[in-house]
């Protein structure tokens, strides 16, 4: 079967139009697709909507940068309000915040360009980024919001960081609090090395509160407030030197350990007083003891005087006569090696013996 397939129009065109190729051509006066809406004069320029063949405007025409429709301006993309004069914000801001001039203005806790991330606290005071509400800080700044400076190496776990410097725990110093710290600061009289005080010169002691004494005594004795008490055998500024008996009994020097006794005494500690020419060797410093007493001389027999320097006479010339260089000279009527024999006047040439 062959034919003409002939195209309708809607509603026939109402008898407003003519039916061309399934599409109606409106008589004048008549628009739409089925010609049932009267059309307005030169289709408002453009500048309005034609209603039911009356123009009806829409304020400020939409500043051409909308449709009007119905009376109400339908805007482009990017713009908005009554007449679309302002600038449209993205995806109207979600709904979190408030359009000015195009950029939104956002809700308290909500940030971006559209609202849509969740703010941080205080905006991290520029120190950091804010990522999905919690500040990630740049290097040296910690904190909620970033407000707290950050100290080296977290204090070492050994301190609290407060406004960028650690406060250290007991035990601990330094920036970092990583030095161990030494008792009272060593006084600022030295330096605290690994914990211990190396004392200042002058200064010793756990701490370096106390005075140091010279050469440290030398081990041989206690240093106390920075003089030495030396041990038992020993003297000197720094115990060096070897010490004397009683220390001489303030009667002589000490030297090297041995007295070195002022004239007039004598003995290990110069306790004894000494005998004229120390008796010349010829007898003991003595008081029967051993002891000398008075400082005088008991002579060895066969001497005599002060220091045993002069010979002695037997018997002592029994007081008969004088003793001179160990021979008697006796007196008038007495002779003999002792003075011992008596003259007879009557025979002088026979003595007689006394006694």
């Amino acid at each position: 079967i062959s034919g003409t397939i002939r195209l309708t129009c809607p509603s026939n065109c109402n008898n407003k139009g003519k039916c061309v190729n399934g599409k109606c051509v409106c008589h004048s006066g008549f628009t739409g697709s089925d010609c049932s809406e009267k059309a307005c004069p030169n289709n408002c320029r453009n500048r309005g909507e034609c209603v039911n063949g009356k123009c009806v405007s829409c304020p400020n025409n939409c500043n051409n940068k909308g449709r009007c429709v119905n009376g109400k301006c339908v805007c482009d993309s990017g713009f908005m309000g009554l007449d679309c004069s302002e600038k449209a914000c993205p995806n109207n801001c979600r709904n979190r915040g408030r359009c000015v001039n195009g950029k939104c203005v956002c809700d308290s806790g909500f940030m971006g360009l559209d609202c849509s991330e969740k703010s941080c606290p205080n905006n991290c005071r520029d120190r950091g980024r804010c990522v999905n509400g919690k500040c990630v800080c740049d290097s040296g700044f910690s904190g909620l919001d970033c407000s707290e400076k950050d100290c080296l190496n977290e204090c070492n776990k050994r301190g609290r960081c407060v406004n960028g410097k650690c406060v250290c725990d007991s035990g601990f110093m330094g920036l970092d609090c990583s030095e161990k710290s030494c008792p009272n600061n060593c006084r600022d009289r030295g330096r605290c090395v690994n914990g211990k005080c190396v004392c200042d010169s002058g200064f010793m002691g756990l701490d370096c509160s106390e005075k140091s004494c010279p050469n440290n005594c030398r081990d041989r004795g206690e240093c106390v407030n920075g003089k030495c008490v030396c041990d038992s055998g020993f003297m000197g500024l720094d115990c060096s030197e070897k010490s004397c008996p009683n220390n001489c009994r303030d009667r002589g020097e000490c030297v090297n350990g041995k007295c070195v006794c002022d004239s007039g005494f004598m003995g290990l500690d110069c306790s004894e007083k000494s005998c004229p020419n120390n008796c010349r060797d010829r007898g003991e410093c003595v008081n029967g003891k051993g002891r000398c007493v008075n400082g005088k001389c008991v002579c060895d027999s066969g001497f005599m005087g002060l220091d045993c320097s002069e010979k002695s006479c037997p018997n002592n010339c029994r007081d008969r006569g004088r003793c001179v260089n160990g021979k008697c000279e006796c007196d008038t009527g007495f002779m003999g090696l002792d003075c011992s024999e008596k003259l007879d006047n009557t025979h002088m040439t026979r003595p007689l013996k006394i006694n």
